[in-house]
């Protein structure tokens, strides 16, 4: 009996550790292409993390870039335009306003068209340039860009400032247009 129990473990034991020819094989080869498979996704996942990285950096130089441009656009305009209102110059305030403002000739004014609404603005006068200051800029959006600039009095007896915010609309032509100020 005791032989019987050892031949049958053994043969038990020779069954169980036989398998199909080449299944140690295919498992080897199964564990490399997982393997590989594994790296390739890796560097895909890293590849575009980094493509996407450069991306974002290409549209933040390319709206860096636009905005400097429109920045030194309106900001030039607005010295001219300041400069054209000193001089009574309305033939340039005309060719850089949009259709919604007019020249009041007879009063140097500019009437500004919002909407339903209007209002009325002096030409700035008497303006000297050490006392202008840069105080800032809003892009709205691509077609709307608004500067906001002051004037500092410093004369003793009557210091005081004075904004201004000049704002800027793009025509059909991509040109940047007056669209009027207020203070």
């Amino acid at each position: 009996m005791y032989k019987r129990f050892v031949l049958l473990v053994f043969a038990a034991f020779l069954l169980t550790s036989c398998s199909e020819p080449g299944a140690s094989n295919q498992n080897t080869q199964l564990s490399v292409q997982n393997a590989e498979m594994t790296q390739t996704i890796k560097e895909l996942r890293e590849d575009n993390t980094r493509l996407q990285e450069q991306i974002t950096l290409l549209q933040e130089n390319v709206n860096d870039e636009e905005t400097r441009t429109n920045l030194r656009e309106t900001l030039n305009m607005t010295f001219k335009l300041i400069a054209a209102m000193e001089s009574e110059d309305t033939a340039y305030i005309e060719s850089v306003s949009s259709p919604n403002v007019e020249i009041a000739t007879s009063k140097n004014a500019l009437v500004v068209q919002h909407e339903d609404s209007s209002y009325e603005a002096n030409f700035i006068k008497s303006i000297l340039w050490d006392e202008f200051e840069f105080r800032g800029y809003d892009q709205k959006d691509s077609d709307h860009f608004m500067l906001f600039v002051a004037r500092t009095i410093t004369t003793k007896g009557s210091e005081r400032t004075i904004e201004y915010e000049f704002s800027f609309i793009r025509s059909p032509e991509g040109e940047w247009l007056f669209e009027g100020y207020i203070s």
